[in-house]
């Protein structure tokens, strides 16, 4: 990889970072605010889970990259009733789909999005020079008739 791709590379990375901070700290402030609820709720339940704050954001966070997205669940459901279990289960699944796949989607797209705009200016640039290549011609063409 040369040189001039790498450059290219880490400014479209700056400025995918840049252009994508708002929705990162937004979904980064849904699983803190997640977490903690989940600390309240869980901790005495599954306390290897959710028994401190911190725990209970990483848990979160890995709930919405989609691991063990199926285990934490399952072990709430055998440590209570089958009721709460069953209400578990369906309020994981729920917070998976809203997070882990609608919200990590929504943050990979709007991310990526951003690292490729930086191709679309330099196609951009390329078209507008050749538009004006066009008038010229054009111009040169009406002067002789």
């Amino acid at each position: 990889m040369s040189e001039n791709n790498i450059n290219k590379i880490a400014e479209g990375l700056a400025k995918a970072l840049k252009q994508s901070k708002a929705i990162l700290l937004g979904f980064f402030v849904i699983i803190i605010i997640t977490g903690l609820i989940n600390c309240c709720l869980y901790k005495n339940v599954v306390p290897e889970y959710f028994s401190t704050p911190l725990n209970s954001i990483y848990t979160i966070f890995r709930i919405f990259t989609l691991e063990g997205w199926y285990e934490i669940p399952d072990t709430i459901a055998a440590a209570t009733t089958p009721f709460i279990g069953k209400i578990s289960r369906l309020y994981f699944c729920l917070l998976l789909c809203g997070g882990g796949i609608i919200g990590m989607s929504f943050v990979n797209s709007v991310f990526v999005d951003a690292m490729a705009e930086d191709n679309n200016d330099d196609i951009k640039k390329q078209l507008d020079r050749i538009e004006k290549k066009l008038e010229e011609i054009e111009d040169l063409k009406g002067k002789r008739d």
